[in-house]
């Protein structure tokens, strides 16, 4: 997966990036925790001698919950202020680059990846910049390990600086940087303190570089600031005017920043049944081979083992197998127990894994399916506010470009229904409230997934003024 710590430790040298990591570490090694256990890392010592296997629900509820999550995709809506045509080709211009940045981009694994990180670390975080490449903003998925923000203590929606540390080869660092940082940010009334020659294959005497180099940024809104390996390269006003950082918690707690993974409350439970089925093997493995006893016998090693073998043992001497004497513990009772409250605490029932054991009615369904449907509608919450924003960002860059004039910025998350719906039924729902003029054209196209109501609108329209007839078959 994408998520993943630091490839390479934050060197002390860099002072403020030493502080930061230092003030951060709780959270820091809480993702590496959560990581770790995700990626089957589950036993904090194994057991000499002794099975240790490893049960990984804690993959299988992050990967589920994911795809309840965003596995169907999303789509996107700029509902026009008024209904002026103005009013509706802004809006109209403003969804289709929407569209065309999530198309360029490819914003369905950028998310699926933020998504990831959200389930498993706790937090979602994606950086939105301007391409020189592409002459359009992207949005990218930024390592939480790697982002440090400070907010408003009254407001921990608010960002009021992000610093990012990260590592990257000295070559490529030359490559971005060698003149100034012009290349990577290209605000028009940028102050640039100097070149980043220390991966410059000139400055080696033409041998190419090694090793790795500390990038920090530093960005406020009214500027930003770019260090390479100990060296500012570029001070510079902010070129958007804003911090172009979306943070999206999980779940966030009340009243703090940081989300809340979805393996908090699973691993305790993931671990006890990783040790209570452990146990379930040795005993299983003990009677399957079980040792043997030898009882007044002082030397056994040379005893031949097998069908047929004859043992002349001593006088009072006796060998036997190992065996369980008295009642056996409840060992499946408990794993029972443990496994539901496992999918309890996950709030992810057996039946989201294909395990309902009879087949179901919709309503049925979508009854034994609650408590993932609500944990997905509150992660949904979180998503569309985090997702509007990003819009908001993507759509301010594109007008400081030049590509046209989006305000006020608005846009709506449309979201496909979690179970599987009758779209039969759904279609003739939107047809009856738009003939009883309960509900617009436009409106129910949104409501049946179209990408892009406006100009599906506008064909029809053109359509039906110019008595378009479709060809007959046959």
């Amino acid at each position: 997966m994408a998520v993943r710590p630091l490839p390479n430790p934050v060197r002390p040298s860099a002072a403020r990036a030493g502080a930061m990591v230092a003030s951060d570490q709780p959270r820091l090694r809480r993702y590496t925790e959560y990581l770790d256990f995700y990626n089957g890392r589950q036993w904090a010592k194994p057991r000499s001698g002794r099975s240790n296997l490893v049960l990984n629900y804690a993959r299988a509820v992050v990967d589920k919950g994911v795809s309840y999550l965003l596995g169907r995709g999303i789509n996107f809506a700029v509902p026009p202020v008024d209904s002026t045509p103005a009013e509706q080709a802004r809006a109209s211009a403003a969804e289709e680059l929407l569209y065309r940045v999530y198309e360029e981009s490819d914003l369905e694994a950028v998310d699926m990846q933020a998504a990831m990180n959200g389930a498993i670390l706790g937090d979602s975080v994606f950086k939105v910049f301007w391409s020189q490449g592409t002459g359009r903003p992207r949005a990218v998925s930024i390592d939480p390990f790697t982002f440090f923000p400070r907010w408003a203590a009254d407001d921990p929606s608010t960002l009021l600086s992000v610093c990012l540390v990260y590592r990257l080869p000295a070559d490529e660092a030359a490559a971005r940087w060698a003149d100034g940082g012009r290349s990577s940010a290209s605000p028009p009334n940028g102050s640039y303190n100097g070149r980043y020659r220390g991966a410059s294959p000139a400055a080696s005497g033409g041998s190419r570089s090694v090793g790795n180099v500390e990038v920090i940024e530093e960005w406020t809104a009214e500027e930003l600031a770019l260090t390479v390996d100990d060296r500012e390269v570029v001070r510079t006003a902010n070129p958007y005017g804003f911090i172009p950082f979306v943070h999206i918690p999980n779940a966030r707690p009340a009243n703090e920043f940081w989300g809340v993974s979805d393996l908090k409350d699973v691993i305790p439970l993931n671990r006890e049944l990783n040790e209570r089925m452990s146990d379930m093997a040795d005993i299983i493995r003990f009677h399957s081979d079980p040792p043997v006893v030898f009882k007044g016998v002082s030397e056994h090693s040379d005893l031949a083992v097998g069908p047929g073998t004859v043992w002349d043992v001593p006088e009072g001497a006796d060998v036997e197998l190992l065996e369980w004497r008295g009642q056996a513990p409840a060992v499946s009772d408990h794993i029972e127990r443990v496994m539901r409250a496992l999918h309890d605490v996950a709030e992810t029932p057996k039946t989201a894994f294909g395990d309902s054991g009879r087949l179901l009615s919709g309503v049925a369904l979508e009854t034994e399916l609650q408590p993932l449907i609500q944990k997905t509608l509150r992660k949904r919450a979180w998503w569309n506010a985090g997702l509007r924003q990003r819009n908001r960002y993507l759509l301010r860059i594109a007008e400081l470009n030049g590509l046209g004039s989006f305000a006020p910025y608005r846009s709506r998350v449309i979201w496909p229904p979690l179970l599987p719906a009758d779209s039969e039924v759904e279609v003739r729902n939107n047809v009856a409230l738009v003939s009883a003029g309960l509900r617009s054209r436009r409106t129910a196209m949104d409501r049946l997934g179209e990408e892009s109501p406006e100009a599906e609108l506008r064909r029809i329209d053109e359509e039906a003024r110019g008595g378009v007839e479709w060809p007959r078959g046959g």
